[in-house]
């Protein structure tokens, strides 16, 4: 195996073991094989060998509203903060938009990553990785830079729409500021379950009844969709926390049931707070007697959030008009502001990058 391709492996593993696995999802063990491209006319014209795309991880969940498996082909990289271009991620994206439009009709994709026959869909995931820790810029901000084009004296406005990217095909980008959210988003569950206020294991990803669409499987085991983590807000709901006593040689209740909601926004006024809250509220959630802890982490944070979200709690329990027992409900959401932590997946430098 090659320098490279042992670097995406280790990555990939280091990808599903330490990060995705939290979120319930799971890793074809085959990796980091090219196939057969099947629209070679379209993809490679002037190329004269066969072409071929490739794979560097799939990874799988099953969608509890549509009620099929995701299937991301993934494209993994690790930069370094001055690698870090558009003229380094676009070539990327082209490369995973003609990717996902074989893989969606290729026998020799299915055969080898699907284990099943049932519904699923095939998406793409370009995940960027700042090995150093360094980057602080905006990577959407990143793609609307010009880009110096082949025979052309002064730079162009980059056109995403003119990307390869066919009809019904998705393509999602994990860029670093949003590992870095996850990433610290792990870190802090698992220094909950740490002190016992965290289940291991049994806990889901909240997923609210909609009038048009329904959730299927069972609770514990439904992942969180790549939608779902690259949102605002992430909430996740526990039942009791039941640790083993060493001492007495018998389990013992720890922390009561309730949910914990990932908030990664900036937190910069009251307003915002009061719309989070509306949202928490319509999916009943702020009922019955159950903890609420609101855990925040942002990369640039507003420089008093807890403040913003005490106004809004007494603001939204004003305009609806709620009673003393209600505003005390409200009041006894806890709301702390977790550090962003610059986490690396391996004390192994992964100090490779590719176009």
């Amino acid at each position: 195996m090659s320098g490279e391709n042992e670097a995406i492996s280790k990555m990939a593993k280091y990808v599903s073991d330490e990060l995705f696995s939290w979120f319930k999802w799971k890793r074809v063990e085959l990796q980091n094989f090219n196939f057969a491209c099947v629209k070679q006319a379209g993809h490679a014209p002037a190329k004269a060998a066969e072409h071929t795309h490739p794979v560097d991880a799939v990874f799988y969940y099953h969608d509890p509203y549509q009620n099929r498996d995701v299937f991301l082909n993934t494209d993994l990289k690790s930069y370094a903060k001055g690698s870090i271009t558009v003229a380094k991620i676009l070539p990327a994206l082209r490369s995973l938009a003609q990717a996902i439009d074989c893989a969606r009709v290729s026998e020799e994709w299915h055969d080898r990553y699907v284990p099943h026959d049932s519904a699923y869909e095939v998406r793409g995931l370009l995940f960027v990785y700042n090995h150093d820790n360094e980057y602080d810029k905006s990577f959407y901000d990143l793609l609307f830079e010009p880009i110096n084009g082949r025979g052309s004296k002064e730079p162009k406005q980059v056109k995403l729409e003119a990307l390869p990217i066919a009809d019904g095909q998705s393509i999602h980008i994990y860029e670093p500021q949003l590992i870095s959210y996850l990433s610290s988003l792990v870190v802090d569950a698992a220094r909950l379950h740490k002190n016992g206020t965290f289940p291991e294991t049994e806990y889901e990803f909240v997923y609210p009844e909609m009038r048009l669409h329904k959730t299927s499987g069972e609770k514990f085991s439904r992942a969180a969709t790549v939608e779902m983590l690259a949102g605002p807000y992430l909430i996740i709901r526990h039942d009791k926390v039941i640790k083993y006593n060493e001492r007495s040689g018998a389990p013992e209740d720890r922390y009561p049931e309730g949910y914990v909601i990932y908030y990664h926004r900036s937190g910069s006024s009251a307003e915002e707070f009061a719309y989070f809250l509306d949202i928490l509220s319509g999916f009943q959630i702020l009922d019955g007697g159950h903890k609420i802890r609101v855990r925040m982490i942002h990369h640039e944070p507003a420089s008093d959030p807890k403040s913003n979200f005490k106004r809004a709690i007494n603001n939204y329990a004003q305009e609806w008009g709620f009673d003393k027992y209600k505003l005390e409900r409200l009041r006894e959401i806890e709301f702390e502001l977790v550090e962003m932590t610059k986490y690396s997946f391996s004390q192994t430098p992964l100090a490779w990058e590719r176009q």
